[in-house]
């Protein structure tokens, strides 16, 4: 029997059916949900550069005249940073740039040659798309650590759930009041929209009278931060406007001051 298995070649595909795995690699582990892998705070990098804005910024508040032009390892260093090339251990779960959650943005939302746009920068918190998609807003709940003198973790959190509890609420296309509000546009002929009586426009109304709130609440506690509208920002971030951390990447084309 054996001699016909070994003319059949059945004992030389078992024999290679058994040795087989043994050249393969082992399989990797069964990824976990990631929904539980997605971070809760984001913290500043130990290699950012401060930016010739924010110089600007320190000169025209304590009139210190630093030195007009960076040194060649201060450039090649920002020029580093700015790549986003970083590797080892220490490497950021957030490349440091535009994306990057604490990243000072310049503040837009006032005129560009104001006293105001050169003293204060935005955080922005971006919209979570991944929640409910385009069916209505919702933020991220991910805590910028930069925002740790204006605004708290716990203070953020409570935030964000009540934002996105109310957006919900507003913007959601399953609720009854949307079908109702649907129903009579269509009766009425779109006239029930125009006149502003729909859920939508009230809630939004409502919103803006909870983030007015809030900006008082941290006006009577002294902090120098304020929330953006949300209708300003089209509901794609939540803008804070906090005072210069002096902390952003050197942006090209920036020109330097002349010293007094």
């Amino acid at each position: 029997m054996e001699t016909l298995n070994k003319l059949a070649g059945v004992s030389d595909i078992t024999s290679s059916t058994t040795s087989r795995p043994k050249d393969f690699p082992e399989p990797p582990p069964i990824p976990e949900d990631e929904a539980h892998n997605r971070p809760s705070r984001a913290s500043l990098p130990l290699n950012r550069q401060p930016s010739h804005k924010s110089f600007r910024s320190r000169r025209s508040n304590s009139n210190i005249v630093p030195s007009a032009r960076p040194s060649e390892d201060e450039a090649r260093q920002s020029h580093e940073t700015g790549s986003g090339v970083s590797g080892g251990e220490g490497s950021e779960d957030f490349e440091w740039g535009l994306q990057h959650p604490c990243y000072p943005h310049f503040n837009p939302h006032c005129a560009p040659d104001s006293d105001e746009s050169r003293r204060t920068r935005v955080i922005r918190v971006k919209r979570d798309w991944l929640a409910s998609g385009d069916l209505y807003p919702q933020y991220a709940n991910l805590y910028p650590e930069i925002l740790d003198p204006w605004v708290s973790d716990t203070d953020f959190r409570l935030l964000i759930v009540a934002l996105n509890k109310r957006l919900e609420a507003v913007f959601s296309p399953f609720t009854t009041r949307a079908w109702v509000d649907a129903a009579l546009g269509v009766v009425t002929g779109f006239l029930w929209d125009d006149a502003g009586f729909t859920g939508v426009k009230r809630g939004v109304k409502g919103i803006e009278a909870f983030v007015e709130e809030w900006n008082e609440g941290k006006r009577r506690e002294g902090g120098d931060v304020r929330l953006v509208q949300l209708r300003k920002t089209g509901f794609v971030s939540l803008d804070f406007v906090v005072p210069d951390p002096g902390i952003d990447v050197a942006g090209e084309g920036v020109e330097d001051e002349p010293e007094h």
